[in-house]
């Protein structure tokens, strides 16, 4: 007797569907919605049905794929590093960008004309020596 769509595609089966990988290569969980459809997904769907139409439970299901296809085919989810590693990466990487910009545009401003304050004496003293020299030359 055929199976329709709804069946196979029940929230039950596409749940334990989301723990196993496909083994069609596409490297994704058998919960896919792939058009126009994997034959491969299909087939593990229709077995998860007619599994859970026998009395089987959840995890009876999951160990039945273990032992046919091997360890393999059980998708792991991403730890909490996993979920979070590429956000704490992104940030630590934008801070460094804002570090450097900060640090490359400072002395420009300085450049600009904001220039440090030069102590009166020594400015005199090197005066001094300019028109030293300087009459030193007539």
């Amino acid at each position: 007797m055929a199976q329709t769509a709804t069946e196979y595609d029940s929230p039950s089966v596409t749940h334990i569907a989301g723990m196993l990988n496909c083994s069609c290569g596409c490297k994704l969980r058998m919960d896919c919605q792939m058009q126009p459809g994997c034959g491969t997904c299909k087939a593990a769907k229709l077995k998860i049905l007619a599994l859970q139409q026998q009395g089987q439970n959840e995890q009876q299901i999951v160990n039945a794929f273990v032992a046919e296809n091997g360890p393999d085919i059980l998708a792991v989810a991403p730890g909490l590093f996993g979920s979070t590693g590429p956000y704490i990466a992104l940030t630590i990487g934008l801070g460094i960008v804002l570090l450097a910009l900060r640090s490359y545009l400072k002395p420009r401003a300085q450049a600009a004309g904001t220039e440090a304050p030069v102590e009166d004496a020594l400015l005199n003293r090197y005066q001094a020596e300019i028109e030293k020299d300087l009459e030193k030359l007539d």
